[in-house]
């Protein structure tokens, strides 16, 4: 079984830095790679297959409903699977999974949650 391949999206650089490694302490679990905005976030997704995109809900150049209406244009119009979306939350914000459905992600988790409530959200929305 090969390990799901994520994305991380998230601009602050302790936050990304520290998902990163959390992330690769959980088995089946790879960071495939990184981006500090959406912009190069799109770039990436369109140019490498990876299973699961975890991105911040507040990107620094883009609107998160105009990052997941690229993504999808994007990655239609390339060699690469589509991947699914998780959304990550701040502290003190607020999305339901409802909201989180109806602009295109399939979860949606708070950045301080246990690494290990991420992880296993990961393998949820990777398994379908």
């Amino acid at each position: 079984m090969t390990d799901i391949q994520v994305i991380l999206v998230e601009d602050d650089e302790p936050t990304r830095i520290a998902l990163r490694h959390a992330l690769r302490s959980q088995p089946g679990i790879e960071v495939a790679s990184e981006a500090t905005n959406g912009e190069t976030g799109l770039v990436l997704l369109e140019s490498i297959d990876v299973d699961v995109a975890l991105v911040d809900v507040t990107l620094p150049d883009m609107a998160l409903a105009d990052f997941i209406r690229h993504m999808q244009a994007r990655q239609a119009d390339s060699c690469v699977r589509p991947s699914k979306l998780v959304i990550l939350l701040a502290p003190g914000q607020v999305a339901t999974m409802a909201e989180a459905q109806a602009i295109g992600a399939h979860g949606v988790c708070q950045k301080e949650a246990p690494i290990a409530e991420l992880a296993e959200l990961i393998r949820q929305v990777h398994a379908g």
